[in-house]
């Protein structure tokens, strides 16, 4: 085996830190540890100008790091990723950056949904319009916020995950994004995913009113074809690892000379009280 760099690069439009691991391919057989080559040259690219400089070396974090002036933004640019280290074959991988497709309308309804055993569940209900005569690629993602109005006037605000659920059978299971799908069922048209929240996933101690109040976000994200192929893949690839019987799974990857991803995604954000 010869060894070879490995980039794993994924931003989205709203960073404006942005994060890379570089490391090195080992043979299937190949006992030694990765090596982080802390020298190398990490670039990036946008429409052929250099954005921001060089990546530093984060040691605490293994990783290299490059702070932004300004969010990477949802304008359709074309990315491209450079590293270089010594003993190394330089390695690079382009990406254009998805246009955000709006959130028509955002719901949410208590006990207005049933699960996969057929009990009554918070519901969800989130609507766009896919482009059409192209192939879209999105995942979504959900949080509230529990802000609390302090005596003094000042407001304190917790964010909290949510982890969806849905019976729609578009949708498939990603590692990163609990929500994957494309548009092949509906290319230009209107849709809307329904999704149901397990009990307990919103506190119910936390009542409304009185300084306290709850916003529920819902976050539509448009992936570049590698970065729906690459997270799909990764959740097959852990779903099969421990599986004597499951087929190999390649993880998806779109590195030249090298191994790993270089992935894109766009952010499209609604919200709505929860009462």
């Amino acid at each position: 085996h010869e060894s070879r760099l490995v980039l794993n690069a994924r931003f989205s439009s709203l960073d404006t830190n942005v994060t890379v691991l570089v490391a090195n391919s080992l043979g299937i057989l190949d006992t030694s540890g990765y090596d982080i080559p802390e020298a190398a040259k990490v670039r990036l690219f946008r429409d052929d100008e250099l954005l921001g400089g060089d990546f530093t070396y984060w040691p605490e974090r293994l990783k290299f790091f490059l702070a932004l002036d300004e969010p990477l933004g949802p304008a359709s640019h074309l990315y491209r990723m450079e590293v270089e280290a010594p003993g190394y074959e330089p390695i690079f991988a382009e990406q254009r950056m998805p246009v955000p497709v709006p959130i028509q309308s955002l719901r949410f309804e208590k006990d207005g949904a049933i699960d996969d055993e057929g009990r009554r569940a918070d519901g969800i209900e989130i609507q766009f319009t896919d482009p059409a005569e192209e192939e879209n690629y999105y995942a979504l993602e959900f949080y509230y916020d529990f802000f609390v109005v302090q005596p003094e006037g000042d407001t304190i605000v917790y964010r909290n995950s949510l982890y969806a659920s849905t019976l729609d059978q578009v949708i498939q299971y990603g590692y990163t994004y609990e929500q994957l799908f494309t548009d092949k069922s509906f290319d230009g048209s209107s849709y809307t995913v329904s999704l149901y929240l397990y009990k307990g996933a919103i506190p119910d101690d936390i009542v409304p009113g009185a300084g306290l109040s709850l916003r529920l976000y819902a976050r539509l994200y448009s992936l570049s074809r590698d970065a729906f192929l690459y997270d799909l893949s990764l959740r097959q690839y852990h779903d099969a690892r421990d599986n004597p019987f499951a087929e190999p799974v390649t993880v998806h990857g779109n590195i030249e000379g090298g191994y790993g991803i270089f992935a894109l995604s766009s952010v499209a954000e609604a919200s709505v009280v929860i009462d």
